[in-house]
């Protein structure tokens, strides 16, 4: 298996779509509740860039992405823009393989070279051994747990906020 890790670019977007609406329609892992459009992931993209605090990377095999790591705004209050949130998601079929680890590894070794940013976050809907398995192999701390954080096929669910410190 030869695995690509390169930036997103806008062409990618059909592929990101579905990858992310597995998640919306299927399990609990995000909290989107709506199915996303084309024109939803085009504007989505425009936020990333090569160099600034939110940036965009994809695996592929074989010319076919199979998965995604981005940070992500945090919070819209000023005083956070140091801080990112990180998200990632595979094609399920894809999941197990180490794909994860090496295009989530990427980005944070990208967010790494930005001054602008001191910590990455990323938030766990519990449970998920897999992925909390990737956040502390990835150096991600455990920074606090949402109680029924969030609802979504008619229940709560906890979630666990996991820390990466990025700044000196």
């Amino acid at each position: 298996m030869n695995v690509n890790i390169r930036r997103g670019k806008e062409s990618d977007m059909p592929a990101l779509r579905d990858i992310i609406n597995h998640y919306i329609v299927e399990t609990v892992v995000t909290f989107e509740m709506v199915e996303m459009s084309l024109e939803n992931r085009k504007t989505w993209f425009t936020q990333f860039s090569e160099s600034g605090r939110y940036q965009l990377m994809v695996s592929e095999i074989d010319d076919e992405v199979v998965g995604y790591a981005a940070s992500l705004r945090f919070h819209q209050r000023p005083a956070y823009s140091p801080s990112v949130m990180t998200s990632i998601y595979l094609k399920p079929d894809q999941i197990g393989k180490g794909i994860g680890e090496l295009v989530y590894r990427a980005l944070l070794d990208e967010l790494k070279k930005v001054e602008e940013v001191h910590r990455a976050y990323g938030l766990v809907v519990l449970p998920n051994p897999g992925s909390e398995r990737l956040h502390e192999k990835l150096g991600f701390q455990i920074a606090g747990l949402l109680h029924e954080g969030g609802y979504k096929f008619g229940e709560y669910h906890n979630v666990r906020m996991y820390e990466h410190r990025l700044g000196k």
